[in-house]
């Protein structure tokens, strides 16, 4: 199997032109059943066929990811925006499953609308058929106002000397009219995560010091 993409917690591997197998550490039956209800409701995601284990065999997308498409100056910081709200708007159309938690990372998100909790370019393809979006490990049922702080915090956590362009257009159309009690909680879900670091977390914060008033 040719090594696709590794995470912290997953790698995917290529099976074929059309299959993937995403090889997790955890159950993926959860993320699974879910993007099926989503794919019924006409979102864009990847189609799972099988589940073995914590192997995951599904659709391969094809396409390069946003990240690629606006780390090559293809796609501007604000078409990039427009694209991620647009996927953020029309996840949130879509009321959760009652079986969806509403809580995660011990916080009560309020709310029962479908939150992807990690949408951000990396996690966007742009296939021929428009923009998909993969990863679905951390979602949960929520407000919508959490998922876009959310995609804004984990923005904020990069280090902008590290990057090769500018991510404050993209972070000001995120955070607009951002509700201070959904940043907040944005905050408080990405601190949970281990996997974040003490620096990423102090970036974060500094710039949400001038949303919060």
């Amino acid at each position: 199997m040719h090594l696709l993409s590794s995470g912290r917690a997953s790698k995917v591997y290529a099976l074929s032109d059309n299959l993937v197998l995403r090889r997790c550490s955890w159950n993926p039956e959860p993320e699974a059943r879910l993007m099926a209800h989503l794919r019924d409701q006409g979102y864009p995601v990847p189609e799972v066929f099988r589940i073995d284990g914590t192997d995951m065999t599904m659709e391969r997308l094809h396409g390069p990811t946003l990240a690629e498409g606006m780390t090559s100056g293809r796609v501007a910081p604000l078409a990039a925006a427009a694209i991620m709200l647009d996927l953020l708007e029309r996840l949130h159309q879509i009321s959760a499953p009652d079986w969806l938690p509403g809580e995660s990372r011990g916080l009560n998100l309020n709310g029962r609308k479908v939150l992807h909790l990690d949408l951000h370019p990396e996690n966007i393809i742009e296939t021929p058929a428009g923009p998909a979006v993969i990863d679905w490990t951390n979602a949960a049922a929520g407000d919508p106002a959490v998922d876009r702080a959310v995609s804004w915090a984990i923005l904020a956590e990069l280090d902008p000397a590290a990057l090769p362009l500018d991510p404050a257009p993209l972070l000001d159309a995120l955070a607009r009219d951002l509700p201070a009690t959904a940043l907040d909680t944005a905050l408080r879900f990405r601190e949970a995560d281990t996997n974040i670091t003490t620096a990423e977390h102090a970036r974060a914060r500094a710039l949400a010091a001038h949303l919060i008033p």
